[in-house]
């Protein structure tokens, strides 16, 4: 039986394994040997799931525009849908275009997969290798050790990888023997890159030595997924009860040795999707995380995420998603009350509803209002019969998050304080049980506490 009989059988028999949780694939197709063997046989090999594949065009090179309109041809000769997509690279300091390209053609292919599919890779036993060899070069746990299982959850979508247990070798035999054309990125041969070092320069002289070695790394990287899911479990069982949304209670975290504590919060960060820290980032997080006076409200941050502690609870956030991180609004809108208005973000929506019983006295709130944010001195009376109060005083007492007080809307009439979102009605201008009401609503906002 030849290599062009062995790969759709052996494709069959990892497609059957997988356990793969959909019966549709989206194939990442460069054009290169082994996606290009791959599609071919995925379609040689009969199977019942639909097939599509996609092309993601980095623009790096000036004939990637030409190589996927080569794309389209074999996926057209092989009866197979294609689309391509285009991504623009924004390098930032200190970050490889290694790393950089690789995260935003993943990113380019979690938007484009269909909720019910599961994205194909054409990755083999030598890439396998050289994965585990960046990550021990890197100094990466056993998680990092596991490198590329042959299905994963991978950044946020299901991932399926069939032909791992094949060397470099065979594929290129395969090609050879079915005459398949395909695309020579010359970027591939260049040592700038570290996995194309590695490439070139290590793999070829540990072969050399140790012809398995691929095999056997491979090994290596399935007994490191078997422990890092173990380690999982324990985080997942450490963290019971006390993880809710991106919000942990640290009351879990203690007794644990500084082992489990360190496998807890890795097991949280992986599980909300943020980018894991180095261990010298982890442990200098813990140590101002936990070890902090407890007024304090420290925060930890590494590349891509900040962790934020509030009266013994620790706040995940991705940079992007941070409200400690998003600048005080400084300019006043003009509310017109007959409408909603969008304050933006995590500063939510304010919507006016004319209500009997309403709080604020609706007459004091007709046509336009302005809305405005914390400068420090506001004051409004909270209570019936209550002296004036701070706001800021308010906020403390009533464990507002200290990353959200400034954004929290105030709204005036005129140089009238109103109210402080929909959390106090200035009882100056609360409605009476004679008069018409309104109620005034802030939603779609960040959490408060």
């Amino acid at each position: 039986m030849t290599i062009a009989d062995q790969l759709p059988l052996a494709l069959q028999t990892a497609l059957a394994e997988s356990g793969a949780r959909t019966g549709k694939f989206c194939l990442a197709f460069s054009g290169g040997l082994d996606s290009t063997v791959l599609l071919h046989a995925f379609v040689q090999a009969k199977l019942p799931y639909p097939l599509r594949a996609i092309y993601v065009d980095h623009g790096l090179h000036p004939e990637s525009a030409m190589w996927a309109e080569h794309c389209a041809r074999v996926a057209e000769a092989q009866g197979v849908p294609f689309s391509s997509t285009r991504i623009t690279l924004e390098r930032t300091s200190g970050e490889s275009l290694e790393a950089i390209a690789r995260e935003a053609r993943y990113a380019a292919l979690r938007e484009a997969l269909q909720p019910d599919e599961c994205l194909l890779t054409a990755h083999h036993s030598r890439d396998q290798l050289e994965t585990v060899l960046l990550a021990l070069l890197r100094g990466a746990g056993v998680a990092g050790l596991a490198a590329m299982p042959a299905y994963s959850a991978h950044h946020g979508m299901p991932v399926l990888r069939p032909l791992l247990g094949l060397g470099a070798d065979e594929l290129r035999l395969y090609a050879l023997e079915c005459k398949l054309s395909w695309i020579e990125d010359p970027s591939n041969q260049s040592s700038d890159f570290d996995r194309n070092y590695l490439r070139h320069n290590v793999v070829p002289l540990l072969e050399q030595r140790w012809p398995a070695a691929a095999e056997t790394i491979s090994r290596s990287a399935r007994l490191s997924g078997s422990a890092a899911g173990l380690l999982d479990e324990l985080g997942g069982l450490d963290t019971t009860g006390a993880l809710k949304a991106n919000i942990l209670d640290i009351e879990c975290l203690q007794g644990l040795s500084s082992q489990r504590q360190s496998n807890a919060l890795r097991y949280v960060i992986r599980h909300l999707g943020l980018p894991i820290p180095s261990e010298v980032q982890l442990h200098a997080a813990l140590a101002g995380l936990l070890m902090a006076r407890n007024d304090a409200n420290p925060v930890a941050a590494w590349p891509g995420a900040r962790v934020r502690r509030y009266q013994g609870r620790l706040w995940f956030f991705s940079v992007a998603d941070d409200p400690g991180s998003l600048k005080p609004q400084e300019d006043a809108f003009q509310w017109d009350t007959s409408v909603a208005l969008d304050l933006g973000g995590l500063r939510g929506r304010l919507t006016l509803v004319p209500k009997k019983g309403g709080r604020l006295a609706l007459n004091a709130c007709r046509g336009f209002l302005t809305v405005r944010f914390r400068t420090g001195g506001e004051k409004l009376r909270p209570d019936v019969g209550a002296r004036n109060r701070d706001l800021k005083k308010l906020l403390q007492e009533h464990s507002v998050v200290p990353w959200m007080r400034e954004h929290i809307p105030l709204i005036y009439a005129e140089e009238r304080l109103l109210a402080a979102g929909d959390l106090w009605v200035n009882q100056d201008y609360a409605a009476t049980s004679s008069e018409p009401g309104a109620e005034l609503v802030w939603s779609a906002h960040g959490m408060l506490g």
